[in-house]
Order: C-alpha cells, then sequence, then structure tokens
C-alpha cells in the first residue's frame, strides 16, 4: 500500500487553487514563457492568445461559450526532453541561479496556470522540422491512470490552429492548447479578451513598446465547419505612468503622454553580498488632462484602473501595488510610481511563484515599527544591519516614495485641481467661505477701524497689488497662468481671504501670510489634517465647498484674521500657539492611523 506524503489526486486538487485570480493572469504565464523562449533568439516575438467559442443552449436561449484556447508562439521551441520537463511542477530550465536574469525561474508557469482554468492542457512545440507533443489532464490523474508526464510523440500541429494563427509558422515555435475549461470566470471570448488586452499590455508594456515582443488577441466562433474570426487585435501598452505614445490610453492620448516625467531614483544597495540598483521612476498628470478631461472622463477612469505603484521585475510588471494611496480619494489617480527590480532581488520583493504579487513590499514605516520593537528609531536600523534583515530596503524605498508623494506629486495634482476654474470664474462665489469671511471683516473694520496689518496695503496700485499677489501664490506652486487669473480676480472684487494647499516646514496644520491687502491661509499638505480633515471634506462630485467644508475655513480665517490684527509680540505668540497646536494634532492624527 503506498504511503505518498501527498497523494498525486489530493496534490493536483491543491494546485489547481494555486491562486491565479483569473484566466487573464493564467494566460500571462504562458506568455512569460513565450518572450523568455524568444529573448536574444527572434528580433521580434510573435505570441498569439486565440479563443474559440461554440454556440450552446442557456435557459432556453442560445449563447456563445468559450470551448477552447491556444497560446502559440514563434520562439525557441522545445526538443522531446524540454517539452516533457515543462509540465512538470517545480521544473524547468531556469531554476539555477546563474540562469534567473529574465522573466523565467520558478518552473510552475505551464503545468500551474492551466490546470487553474482548464481539465486538459495539450503542447506541440518543434524545432527544426521536428513536432513532438504531450499533454496533462487532470480527469486521467485523478482515476491513477498518469502518474508521469506522458512521454513526447512526434505529431503535426493540428490543422485547426494552423488556420486559425495569423504569423507564418516558422522552423521553431510552441503551441499550448487548453481543453475541458472549467474554471474561467468569463463565458465568452470578447469579455476574456477585453479584460487580457488590459492587464497584458500594462504587463508587457516594456516588451511592446520597445518592439521586441507582439502580441495578437484573436476570438472565434465554431458554427461546425471552420470557426470565423469575429475580433482580432494586436495588444497596445498600456503604460500606468502615462509617459509611452501609441498606448491603450484613450484619445487624444493614445499617441500623446497624458503625464510629465517628475523624477527617476536609482537607489543602490546590497543584498547577498552583491551590489543591485532599485529605479524609482514618478510621473504626474500634465494640467490638460486634469483640468480640460476630468475624472469621470474616459481618460479619468483609464487612469483610475492603473492605481497604484507598478512593481516592475525584469521589464515584466508583477503588481500594482495599492498599499501607499489614500483609497478614498479620486485624485489619487492623476499620479504614478514605478518601482524596477531583477530577479536577484526576488526574495527582497517576496515575488510570488505565479508572478502575481511582491508579499513582501508594502507601505512601511521605520519609526514606526521601532515603536513596536521598543527600540529607538536609529538602534532599530542598527540591529536590522546587523542581521542583515532585507526589510531595510523596502524601508528605503518606502520613504523615498512616501516622501515624493507628499512633497510633490500630490501637492501638483492639487495645484492643477485649483486651476480647473476657467478665466473669468470667480474665485470667491457668493456664499463662499472666502466672501463670507471677506464680508464679515469688512463689518468688524467699519466698527473697529483699519486694525490689520495686510489693510493698508490694499490701498496699494491695483496693477502692483496683482503682480504682488500673482508672485506669492507662484512661490507656493500656483501654475503661473492660474497664479495671476487668480491675483486678478481677487483684486478687482475686492476679496479679502483666498486658500491655498502646499507643503509647508514644520509641523503647523496651516499657516498665514498678507501680501497685496490679501490674506493667504496656506494649508500644509503634509500634515496628516489634509488628508483627515481638507480632503476628506471636499466635494468631489463639483466646484462649491461642502457645509462642513466651509465651516472649516471660516473658522481657519477668523484665526488668521486674529493674527492679522495682532501687535508684533502677540502676533509672535498666536504663532507659537499654532505651531504647538499642528504638532500636538500630528501626533494624534499618526495614533489614529494606527
Amino acid at each position: 500500500m503506498p504511503h505518498e506524503i501527498i497523494p498525486p489526486q489530493l496534490a493536483i486538487k491543491a494546485m489547481r487553487d494555486s491562486g491565479y485570480r483569473d484566466a487573464a493572469h493564467a494566460l500571462a504565464e504562458l506568455i512569460d514563457n513565450s518572450i523568455q523562449a524568444g529573448q536574444g533568439i527572434n528580433a521580434v516575438t510573435n505570441v498569439e492568445v486565440l479563443c474559440v467559442d461554440t454556440s450552446e443552449i442557456v435557459q432556453e436561449r442560445q449563447r456563445n461559450r468559450i470551448n477552447r484556447i491556444a497560446v502559440y508562439d514563434n520562439a525557441s521551441g522545445m526538443d522531446m526532453a524540454t517539452l516533457r520537463l515543462a509540465l512538470q511542477f517545480g521544473n524547468g530550465t531556469h531554476l539555477k541561479i546563474e540562469e534567473q536574469k529574465g522573466i523565467g525561474k520558478f518552473g510552475m508557469g505551464l503545468p500551474n496556470s492551466s490546470i487553474s482554468q482548464c481539465r486538459r492542457v495539450d503542447v506541440w512545440s518543434w524545432q527544426d522540422g521536428k513536432c513532438f507533443t504531450t499533454h496533462l489532464d487532470i480527469d486521467e490523474i485523478l482515476k491513477g491512470e498518469t502518474r508521469e508526464v506522458p512521454e513526447p510523440k512526434r505529431a503535426e500541429i493540428p490543422k485547426e490552429w494552423r488556420r486559425l494563427i495569423a504569423h507564418e509558422i516558422g522552423p521553431k515555435g510552441t503551441l499550448v492548447v487548453w481543453t475541458k475549461l472549467d474554471r474561467i470566470k468569463w463565458k465568452s471570448s470578447k469579455s476574456l479578451l477585453e479584460n487580457t488586452e488590459f492587464l497584458v499590455g500594462r504587463i508587457y508594456r516594456y516588451f511592446i513598446n520597445e518592439g521586441t515582443a507582439k502580441i495578437r488577441l484573436a476570438a472565434f466562433s465554431d458554427g461546425g465547419g471552420m470557426p470565423d474570426e469575429t475580433l482580432s487585435y494586436q495588444v497596445r501598452p498600456n503604460d500606468p505612468l502615462y509617459l509611452m505614445k501609441n498606448t491603450s490610453a484613450p484619445e487624444p492620448f493614445n499617441h500623446q503622454p497624458a503625464f510629465d516625467s517628475i523624477h527617476e531614483d536609482a537607489l543602490k544597495v546590497k543584498y547577498g553580498g552583491k551590489d543591485h540598483v532599485i529605479t524609482i521612476r514618478y510621473s504626474v498628470t500634465k494640467a490638460e488632462a486634469r483640468q480640460k478631461f476630468g475624472g469621470s472622463s474616459p481618460i479619468g477612469q483609464h487612469a483610475a484602473k492603473n492605481q497604484g505603484v507598478s512593481l516592475v521585475r525584469a521589464h515584466r510588471e508583477i503588481e500594482m501595488n495599492r498599499t501607499f494611496e489614500n483609497r478614498y480619494d479620486p485624485t489619487e489617480r492623476w499620479w504614478g510610481v514605478e518601482i524596477l527590480f531583477e530577479p536577484s532581488l526576488d526574495e527582497v520583493f517576496g515575488v510570488t511563484n505565479n508572478k502575481q504579487s511582491a508579499n513582501a513590499f508594502y507601505q512601511m514605516d521605520l519609526d514606526e515599527d521601532a515603536k513596536v520593537e521598543c527600540m529607538l528609531p536609529e538602534r532599530y536600523r542598527d540591529y536590522l544591519e546587523e542581521t542583515g534583515d532585507s526589510r531595510l530596503i523596502i524601508y528605503e524605498v518606502s520613504q523615498r516614495i512616501g516622501r515624493m508623494l507628499s512633497t510633490t506629486l500630490r501637492p501638483q495634482v492639487k495645484r492643477y485641481g485649483e486651476g480647473k476654474k476657467k478665466p473669468g470664474d470667480s474665485v470667491a462665489p457668493a456664499g463662499s467661505a472666502e466672501d463670507i469671511a471677506t464680508r464679515a471683516t469688512q463689518r468688524r473694520r467699519a466698527t473697529i477701524g483699519d486694525k490689520g496689518r495686510s489693510d493698508k496695503d490694499e490701498k496699494l496700485p491695483e496693477d502692483q497689488r496683482q503682480k504682488e499677489l500673482a508672485y506669492e501664490l507662484m512661490s507656493g506652486g500656483l501654475p503661473e497662468t492660474i497664479a495671476k487669473q487668480t491675483a486678478v480676480s481677487v483684486t478687482r472684487a475686492g476679496i479679502k481671504f483666498i486658500f491655498q494647499e502646499t507643503p509647508v516646514p514644520g509641523s503647523v496644520i496651516f499657516d498665514v501670510k498678507s501680501k497685496a491687502g490679501t490674506i493667504i491661509i496656506i494649508v500644509n499638505s503634509n500634515h496628516p489634517a489634509s488628508v483627515h480633515l481638507f480632503e476628506l471634506l471636499e466635494n468631489k462630485n463639483g466646484d462649491s465647498d461642502t457645509p462642513a467644508l466651509k465651516a472649516l475655513k471660516l473658522l481657519l480665517s477668523a484665526w488668521a484674521r486674529l493674527e492679522d490684527e495682532a501687535g508684533d509680540q502677540r502676533r509672535q505668540q498666536l504663532e507659537d500657539t499654532r505651531s504647538d497646536w499642528g504638532r500636538l494634532a500630528r501626533d494624534f492624527f499618526q495614533v489614529a492611523d494606527e
């Protein structure tokens, strides 16, 4: 009586639940094999994903259902021994460390991805006119009829697939065919391929953009004779940084970048006794995409589906990490971050064997984790260095991304949002917090006189006021055109208070400045109150403030006027109190985030 540690029948059932999110991710594993096999061999690796639908009666209605799927490539092909090896779990040709320089590595892709979606996979592979085939069949394994990968046999490529493949079949290549499909979420080829195009275009964007790989998606309807083609297209790059041209982004950004490149950071790290480089790239929306089109537009919706930090291993995307974003904030779609690393750092990032995620990578804070370990940050860092803990690398990457988000990317997105008002629009419409605070101050001045430090500057020539105020707003990061428009609107309308959001040194929640007779209340985008209060209270669907945000603005305006009217000594005390309050509030919000 056999006493296997894991009986084959149980093992194959467990392997079917191997964590592939859907058929699109499983197909990506087969495309991995094709691109890996073509590197260094073909000028261009041609990959074709072919789906054939058949007609079925479902609830007395005739519907098309996916019946079989094939993936073809013109890469290196496999001989008999390699073909048999390719269908073994945990085996492959890239298991040695010195060979782990490309996409492949784990020796699980072909069998694992296939049985996660179907009950039978057949593979044909050929080199120099010699074609061999073998297969895996779940039912044969469960019945105990198959305990080894069947020995490959000489065979011809099936006529059906020969006719459906658009590319001229050369002397080398591979064809993988899935049948007995029982786990595919999408029922029709059209829905499967539409979802596959978006994902595959993003995963392989570098190979497609560089021209080293072409990926065709095609669907056919089988009416009993030769299947008829119902759709066919080449996959275009899907760049979450929106810097590439000729992509799948909606017009006009399919031909031109929707974002601007902001910075590229080359982080040198040491791991495993060797030096490595991790490249971090940052992008942020162009003013046109944010202001002219907006979040509800096709480009806004497209960007929302590409939201997060893209982890790219050997030019192949692993995942979009969502731990760095403020998930409730729709403006997070307007920035992009990409991390590029090589397979030698797989353990550092925790890359899974199905290449769908990097489990060790997420937003981390060394100072917070040091508190949990009851250590000072410096001591905790020393401890990690002494023990060779690879988390130090993730801490450094997290810190750099967090700093760029808070100081550059989010503030710029915010500034472009402020610029959505068209020239001529009122910067403080009737009933706004700015309008109410202005009228309340006028009423107060009529009673007590011009007590504010800013009041005397209202008598300056209008053009001088506009120039000085515009310069001040530009110093805070507002684009020149918007700053000038705002300065003109404010001075002509006699608005006393305006709000601006930008990073401010220190721990203040907000700062107060006066320029050219106008009081500027600067909300510190680096302070957690900016996220927990101001952004949370914003009206995401319109230009007007919510009642709650209007009330908050009036409170801050009252404080700003209090400082404006105070003498020098009293004003310094109020500024110190504001700073102390901001520091205490920051600590409270940090505890809330825990």
